[in-house]
């Protein structure tokens, strides 16, 4: 019988890493980078608020099928790069600089390993960093502080009033998915679709939607 040799693909520079995949597509893969141990950006917030710095938190890329890395950012002390999100062949990053007290959106250019600035704003915004998120496509910034709201903070500022369990999977033109759940008396899933100008909901159905690398959806 023929023996069959493992490949295996040795990528340079990266240690102590966990590979994510980036949802909508079936090239990219993402890692996280931390000075100190991992934490997430409201953890991080609260070291600052309580110690005045933090050391760090960056986000490499990794193309498949080469193996090629991706170092759009360095890192730098009370600076937070949070997981990047596909948007339309484009990868969108999210930065918080707790310094400057600034949120920072970018494209990411990766054929020219250039960062592009979409929009620059005040910290100040929101009211702190508890599941601030970039969603697409196409990108958006938001927030959910699980009080029964969803806080739309860029491209435009809007506050919808959304269920108490609901949380926002991805946003598809105007329209943002919400995955819902209950017990009564069994576990019970949904998805609520709501209007983005309005937030009023267009549709409710049974099961859960996701992004598949293709860029295609898949409801089951």
């Amino acid at each position: 019988m023929r023996k069959v040799y493992m490949e295996i693909k040795r990528i340079e520079d990266l240690s102590d890493v966990c590979l994510e995949q980036m949802e909508g597509t079936s090239e990219w893969y993402f890692c996280k980078q931390c000075e100190d141990d991992f934490c997430d950006m409201y953890e991080a917030e609260e070291i600052i608020n309580n110690n005045g710095e933090f050391s760090g938190a960056t986000c490499y890329l990794i193309h498949f099928p080469d193996g090629e890395v991706f170092r759009p950012f360095e890192m730098r002390k009370n600076i937070y790069i949070e997981n990047p999100v596909f948007d339309n062949g484009r990868i969108g990053f999210l930065e918080v600089d707790f310094t400057m007290k600034t949120i920072t959106i970018y494209h990411y250019i990766w054929e020219e390993k250039k960062l592009v600035t979409l929009t620059e704003l005040p910290l100040a915004l929101v009211e702190d960093c508890y599941n601030l998120s970039l969603k697409s496509t196409p990108l958006m910034l938001g927030r959910d502080g699980n009080d029964g709201k969803y806080e739309v903070i860029w491209p435009v500022r809007k506050d919808l009033r959304i269920g108490d369990r609901e949380t926002l999977m991805f946003r598809y033109d105007e329209k943002l998915y919400f995955h819902d759940w209950y017990e009564n008396p069994e576990y019970h899933e949904e998805v609520v679709v709501r209007d983005l100008n309005t937030g009023l909901v267009l549709e409710r159905f049974s099961g859960n939607i996701y992004r598949m690398p293709d860029g295609s959806y898949w409801r089951v």
